[in-house]
């Protein structure tokens, strides 16, 4: 009787709820396709990485952050597609990054990468300059490390930018390399995000019942992550704002610039710096950006920092100002800069005016991308770039 019963089960229950679950799975596919917008082109912007967390789609086409969005077959944000051979003229530079330095936001010819390429053509046409914009989203410095190792010797840049903000200091983790399981485990969830339109719908479901569940504080910040990641993806045509385009702005002198003070704005804090070196993260961060420098130490790629700082905006007065942030982008500097160059936007923000840079303190658009290439287009041509182009071949 136990025996008939178990068979009955394994053999006409299990195949039925199989067949059940997978009816209902059909059902929500066909119903997210019927309500899909077609304008956000197809799913998986991120897909799975098992050292890195997540990494961009190859061919991706639709919207992130209300901007329209392509990411070519070598996972570059760009409409181009490129060949890995170089010629004997191609200075190669590989931009590595997270939201700000990918263009949040911001339209593709507004970026600061492609607005650094265009600045590098105008100075040397005879140079075939190639600025590939390799950011992800998301990125701390440690993830962008395990980039660089990952495609380095596939792309082989004549110089790496690593651009940084100040939340990269967050989440760094030794890279290490993933089990096989993992590997697979990684594999199958990124083939779900680049083919199943219904998965954010899952995700989305199974984080909020694990938060209702549990009550925890943790599960409510994913769920409430997710939200926000499903919605960075929707269609909201942020490229039409008045604020992505690129105008005349004012320039002030550095007369003027030394002359500015901001009665109401926030004094210098000489316990910041030191509250940021004592906090836990801080030793990973430093452990991340020494694998950078010994990448270059080793002679393997040429790197250069650029730090995307920008000063505090002044409650009185259309100006940026110190407040103690100074010793702040110093702090980045030094550290950076102790074996690789390192360039910042802090002071070229000081010399513009607040109410013509567009979300200037965070995702960058319009003139403040201007501003940032310009700083580092300055470096580059100055403190970087006359060595590194006498020594290439052809160029």
């Amino acid at each position: 009787m136990v025996v008939s019963g178990l068979r009955k089960f394994l053999t006409i229950s299990v195949p039925a709820v199989f067949v059940a679950v997978l009816l209902v799975a059909c059902a929500i596919e066909l119903w997210v396709r019927a309500a899909w917008d077609e304008r956000k082109g197809r799913p998986g912007f991120f897909l799975s990485d098992a050292i890195r967390g997540q990494r961009l789609a190859a061919g991706y086409d639709g919207w992130f952050a209300g901007v329209p969005v392509h990411i070519n077959s070598l996972e570059l944000r760009d409409p181009r597609e490129y060949a890995l051979e170089k010629l004997p003229n191609t200075f190669r530079i590989l931009v590595l990054g997270d939201s700000v330095t990918f263009g949040h936001g911001s339209l593709y010819a507004h970026t600061y990468p492609y607005l650094l390429e265009q600045r590098l053509k105008a100075w040397r046409p005879d140079v075939d300059w190639q600025v590939w914009n390799a950011a992800v989203p998301g990125y701390n410095t440690s993830q962008e490390l395990a980039q660089l190792v990952e495609v380095g010797d596939r792309f082989k840049p004549d110089l790496v930018v690593v651009g940084f903000f100040w939340n990269d200091l967050i989440g760094n983790q030794p890279v290490r390399p993933a089990s096989r399981l993992w590997s697979a485990a990684v594999y199958a969830s990124s083939f779900a995000r680049r083919f199943l339109y219904s998965f954010e719908f899952y995700k989305r479901v199974y984080l909020t019942a694990r938060w209702r569940l549990s009550g925890a504080k943790e599960d409510r910040l994913r769920a409430e992550h997710a939200e926000g990641d499903e919605a960075l993806l929707a269609v909201n045509d942020a490229g039409a704002l008045p604020q992505q385009k690129l105008t005349p702005f004012d320039r002030l002198t550095d007369d003027e610039v030394r002359h500015i003070t901001c009665v109401y704005g926030m004094k210098p804090n000489p316990a910041t710096v030191p509250a940021m070196q004592r906090d836990a993260g801080y030793p990973r961060w430093i452990e991340a950006v020494r694998g950078f420098q010994r990448l270059q130490r080793e002679g393997r790629y040429r790197i250069v920092f650029f730090v995307n700082d920008t000063p505090p905006v002044c409650p009185d007065g259309d100006v940026f100002y110190d407040g103690g942030s100074k010793a702040i982008d110093d702090l980045y500097l030094r550290v950076l800069g102790e074996e690789t160059p390192a360039a910042t936007s802090y002071d070229a923000f000081l010399h513009v005016r607040p109410s013509q840079m567009p979300n200037a303190t965070g995702h960058s658009i319009g003139n403040s991308n201007v501003v940032k290439a310009d700083a580092l287009f300055d470096f580059l041509r100055d403190r970087v770039l006359p060595h590194l182009t006498r020594a290439a071949s052809g160029v």
